[in-house]
């Protein structure tokens, strides 16, 4: 309770604040993010769907944003290429949300099939559309706002300190003894307890580490010597152990590349480190380990068949099964693409696993553990839902956000590049990589992490364009 009223104190405040300070007003909303999911927040108040601390927040920083930013006479000075692709963006997402709209017969038989209630539009809307939109806006508003180097540091130190506060609290609910647990125990123990104790489901966990792990390392070239031992070494170890107390193999992987990449192309000196590393992670979190390689052994291909049989390819000596190294997805992903041959061009709208009923057909062949709601692959979700007409301009959109964050990691003139770049690319690679496996486009509550990222991104890479053509420039030469 007592949690409660300060947290509704300090919203009330940063609330009136925003009418002075949007900019930072929005950092907050970013910051908050590592607490609003937690069980213990208010979902609504006064039983309002959708009333709640961080929305408050939200429309006094969108409200004050809207009516105070003509008013400080500033230029929306987004390319508009950019700003194109955005709009198609969000075009389709609305599109897809119509559709599921207009026809989603296909999820009321599946619903009625596991015995669950109908859901209600309001629900839907609010979730498949509205949502999609809110997590996004913080990010565009810091874009729009972030001018001075003063506002670039403010911001950039509230979205490290988010994924730092969300680190402690898996560190805290998970225990590092669970380090000393086999894979498959770890893995069930994050099942049960991140979501419950964090809000956040593992496997966005694990996604959300394993970039910020590199953002917060980027950082070190901000700061002065003592600042990197004092605080950026252990905010990374922090992060480290949170990751790894995930269970999730794509966030180790995710994390092993990014690193090869930062030191072969940036920081070579580090590379000698990579031994040393893997002996460490070897000695103090075999779990770690053990999780990373499931599936990959003979042993474990042995003692866990899938229900066909058939999954199993030899690879030299041992086996692979693929049921295992994929969590079952290698049931799902040959019928989602089928789906899409029969639809390529504009797709079936939102949610259209189950709308079309892969999901209950998965159930009847495999059983209900492997009939899964989603493809559990973004690229061919996002494919299934508007096809590859929806599909062309959204994946170039994410391919231009790492060319520019790509561009300034390389661009070695003045710090703030690198850093920008390097921090945004680590966000950018950590979702694409661990949407192979799992996430979606449609934005969510753990990617607004990376749309702050991806913002910062754009601001510095216009202000780079603009010294470079002799203008103005109040973030570069701060």
């Amino acid at each position: 309770m007592i949690r409660i009223t300060l947290l509704t104190l300090l919203i009330a405040y940063l609330s009136v604040y925003a009418w002075k300070d949007w900019f930072r007003a929005a950092c907050w909303l970013v910051l908050l993010m590592s607490i609003f999911q937690h069980p213990d927040m208010p979902k609504a108040v006064g039983g309002v769907p959708g009333l709640n601390h961080w929305n408050f927040l939200f429309v006094n920083t969108v409200l004050s944003w809207l009516s105070n930013r003509k008013k400080e006479k500033l230029i929306w000075e987004m390319p508009k290429f950019i700003n194109t692709l955005l709009f198609i963006y969000g075009f389709f997402i609305t599109i897809s949300v119509v559709r599921y709209l207009y026809d989603h017969s296909g999820l009321l038989e599946w619903f009625e099939v596991i015995g669950a209630p109908a859901p209600r539009m309001m629900n839907d809307i609010n979730e498949y559309l509205i949502n999609c939109f809110k997590w996004v806006l913080p990010s565009m508003i810091i874009f729009d706002g972030c001018r001075t180097r003063k506002q670039y540091n403010f911001a950039l130190g509230a979205l490290a300190l988010m994924y730092i506060l969300l680190a402690l609290q898996v560190i805290k609910a998970m225990k590092l003894g669970s380090l000393t647990l086999d894979g498959d125990a770890l893995q069930h123990k994050a099942v049960k307890i991140i979501s419950k104790s964090v809000g956040f489901h593992r496997v966005n966990i694990s996604m959300m580490m394993s970039g910020a792990f590199w953002l917060v390392f980027c950082l070190k070239e901000l700061v002065s010597t003592k600042h990197y031992w004092y605080f950026i070494l252990p905010s990374c170890f922090i992060i480290f152990l949170a990751m790894a107390l995930t269970g999730g193999r794509t966030g180790y992987g995710t994390w092993a590349i990014l690193g090869g990449v930062y030191c072969l192309f940036k920081w070579r000196k580090y590379i000698l480190l990579i031994p040393l590393v893997y002996i460490t992670i070897i000695a103090f979190a075999p779990s770690a380990v053990e999780r990373l390689s499931f599936g990959f052994s003979s042993e474990e291909s042995a003692e866990s068949q899938p229900m066909n049989g058939e999954q199993d390819i030899e690879f030299e000596e041992g086996n692979v099964d693929l049921y295992e190294v994929t969590s079952g997805r290698n049931l799902a992903w040959p019928l989602v693409w089928e789906s899409i041959t029969e639809a390529p061009f504009f797709g079936y709208g939102r949610e259209a696993m189950v709308n079309i009923g892969i999901t209950l057909r998965m159930r009847e062949l495999y059983g209900k553990y492997d009939s899964f709601p989603h493809p559990h692959n973004a690229y061919l979700q996002w494919i299934q839902d508007n096809g590859f007409v929806g599909a062309i301009p959204v994946f170039l959109l994410y391919f231009i956000f790492l060319k520019y964050a790509w561009s300034l990691f390389r661009d070695n003139s003045e710090k703030i590049y690198v850093v920008t770049g390097g921090a945004a690319l680590a966000l950018l690679s950590a979702f694409l990589i661990a949407s192979i496996g799992s996430q979606n486009f449609y934005p969510r509550e753990g990617s607004v992490g990376m749309w702050v990222g991806i913002g910062l991104l754009l601001r510095v890479y216009i202000e780079r364009n603009k010294k470079r053509t002799g203008k103005n420039n109040f973030l570069i030469d701060d």
